[in-house]
C-alpha cells in the first residue's frame, strides 16, 4: 500500500492496535474500576501465535506477487 510515496507496514498497525486494545482493556479495569470479562490468557496466546504466523504468511505471499510487477 502506497500513502504519499511511502510503503504502510500493515503488520506494524496490526500490532500497534493490538496493543492500543490490550492496554485499554487494562486501563479501563484497573485505573478506572470498569467491571469487564477476566480474560483467559490460555486462549488468547495461542491465537496471537497464529495471528502472527498468518500475517507472516500474508506478507510473504504479497512480497512475491509484488516482485514480479514492473
Amino acid at each position: 500500500m502506497n500513502t504519499n510515496g511511502r510503503r504502510v507496514d500493515t503488520g506494524a498497525l496490526i500490532l500497534g492496535a493490538i496493543l492500543l486494545l490490550v492496554g485499554g482493556y487494562f486501563l479501563l479495569r484497573n485505573a478506572f474500576g470498569f467491571e469487564l470479562p477476566e480474560l483467559d490468557w490460555d486462549l488468547i496466546w495461542p491465537l496471537g501465535l497464529v495471528a502472527i504466523g498468518v500475517l507472516v504468511v500474508v506478507r510473504g505471499l504479497a512480497g512475491r506477487s509484488g516482485s514480479d510487477k514492473t
